[in-house]
Parts: structure tokens; C-alpha cells; sequence
């Protein structure tokens, strides 16, 4: 007869899940789940054990000495879950995955994602479009679990993870190439893409002016789809309706390659951050 409690791999998860965030709420965000369920798996496991796991206050939430003792050895039976269960090929069967990305990375993000659900389709995903420096603040503020940016002055912790040739392009039916200057559509100031096109333009004595600007790639497109005016875009992202701008023949300079970048949270990781970022380095 066996004396012991058992540990339940899900009362486990909403455990380190709390010992993480020190907080029900934001566990339970976390988890797909709401409070009161996250609440009711702590007590179960609570009375599992006979013991306290946590030191409730109105603002938060901490460890007990025993919770301490607990969560290091509930990270080895994660650690250990996670790599028999990929091993295996089963998917993850809760939880969340919070992105922010650039508009200029999220070229490289539709097949990731279509291969990330394909392995495990009952994530929430929850995917924030902005600058490279907003991402990067969510990230340290725990907003987030992984940005992808196309820019980080002077921060550790980079991971390549994709490039693609930055190219001049306009409507298929527009006329903007041949105009004298030439009207373009830019991000804002600030974008190290924009500064290096508007400094090559003007080693070149290419006439041009800033007909359009935005901060959002969905912005520069109601220009550029209407036909008034040129954009740099990544090659890969190219649609049918837009043309490449020979270079030879307009005098527009070349233009850099979009370097994106991941930078992943510092907290411990869920499941589905992990699985995410093992799906990355197997890319």
C-alpha cells in the first residue's frame, strides 16, 4: 500500500506557475485558466502535501520555506516532463505564449507559428505588434515571454534568427520610379532601415522627397498599394501587386539585408515558451 501523496503533473504546473509570477491572476493568465481554478489546484496540492506551499498577502503572494524546497524539485520534474514528451512527440496541452514582434520581423513569423500550432494546437498565442525598443520594454517587464526586433543598441543576449534582402518597391501599376524626386513611404524616425536608405540616397544625389511616413508597415501600404509612392520592404514580402525598383535604372542605392533578433524572457520558462524556442533552434 503506498503511503505517499502523489504529485499531479497539473497541480505541479499551477504551482511553479504561481512560485513564478506571485500571482494568481497572472498565473492564471499564463495558464489559459481563470483564478479560481488556479486557487483550487494550489489547495488540492496544499492538502496533498499537509503542508503550506505559499504566504498570502493582498498585494501578492511568497514562498513558504516547504514551497522553496517544492519548487526546485517541481522545475526537475518539469524539465524532465518536457523532454519525455518531446521526445515522444505529444503536444503540450495548456498554456500561453505571449510574442511581441516588429512589423519588419513579422515576415519571418507565419511559418514558425504555422509550425508551433501544427505541434501543439491548443496554445494561446498572444502576439503584440511594435517598435523594437517597446518589445524589448515588455520583455523586461514581463509582458512578454519573446521579442523578435529588428534592433538593440548595445543589449546582450541577441539570437539571430533570420535575414532578408531590404529592397525598393512600388505598385505594379504605378509610375513613382520615373518621378523626379521620387515620393517615398517610410517608417518613422528612429528606424535604423529608414536612416540607412535616407543616408545611401543621399551619397548618391538621388532626388527625393518623404511624401509618407508611419509607424506601422500597414500605414506605408495604403500609400504604396494606392501607387504614390516607393517603400523598402523586405523581398520576402513582396506581394503580387508590388515590383521590385531596378536599382540600374531608377539610381536608388542598394539597401541592406533585415536582420531579425529573439530575445527571450529571464523568468524560468512555461512549457510552451520552451517548446517554442526548441522549435526555433531547430529551424
Amino acid at each position: 500500500m503506498n503511503l505517499h501523496p502523489t504529485l499531479n503533473p497539473d497541480l505541479l504546473l499551477a504551482f511553479t506557475t504561481v512560485a513564478e509570477t506571485r500571482h494568481f491572476t497572472q498565473a492564471a493568465q499564463r495558464l489559459n485558466s481563470t483564478q479560481s481554478t488556479v486557487s483550487m489546484q494550489i489547495k488540492r496540492l496544499e492538502d496533498k502535501l499537509q503542508v503550506s506551499l505559499f504566504k498570502r498577502s493582498k498585494r501578492d503572494v511568497a514562498l513558504t520555506k516547504q514551497g522553496e524546497i517544492l519548487l526546485r524539485y517541481a522545475h526537475r520534474i518539469s524539465r524532465l516532463t518536457d523532454e519525455a514528451l518531446t521526445e515522444i512527440g505529444l503536444p503540450i496541452k495548456s498554456g500561453k505564449l505571449r510574442i511581441a514582434a516588429t512589423d519588419m520581423s513579422l515576415v519571418y513569423l507565419p511559418k514558425i507559428l504555422q509550425e508551433f500550432h501544427n505541434s501543439h494546437p491548443l496554445i494561446n498565442i498572444e502576439l503584440h505588434c511594435k517598435r523594437s525598443w517597446d518589445a524589448l520594454d515588455m520583455l523586461d517587464s514581463g509582458l512578454i515571454d519573446l521579442a523578435f526586433v529588428t534592433q538593440h543598441p548595445q543589449r546582450q543576449g541577441a539570437k539571430q534568427v533570420s535575414q532578408s534582402q531590404l529592397v525598393w518597391a512600388c505598385a505594379n501599376h504605378s509610375d513613382v520610379a520615373t518621378q523626379n524626386p521620387i515620393p517615398l513611404a517610410v517608417f518613422g524616425q528612429g528606424c535604423i532601415y529608414r536612416e540607412s536608405a535616407l543616408t545611401a540616397l543621399k551619397t548618391t544625389n538621388k532626388p527625393y522627397r518623404l511624401a509618407y511616413e508611419s509607424p506601422s508597415r500597414a500605414g506605408l501600404d495604403c500609400a504604396v498599394n494606392a501607387g504614390l509612392a516607393a517603400t523598402i520592404t523586405p523581398q520576402d514580402c513582396l506581394t503580387d501587386n508590388l515590383r521590385i525598383i531596378g536599382q540600374a535604372k531608377s539610381g536608388l542605392p542598394p539597401l541592406p539585408k533585415l536582420t531579425t533578433y529573439l530575445f527571450q524572457t529571464k523568468q524560468p520558462q512555461s512549457p510552451a515558451v520552451k517548446a517554442f524556442s526548441n522549435l526555433l533552434l531547430n529551424t
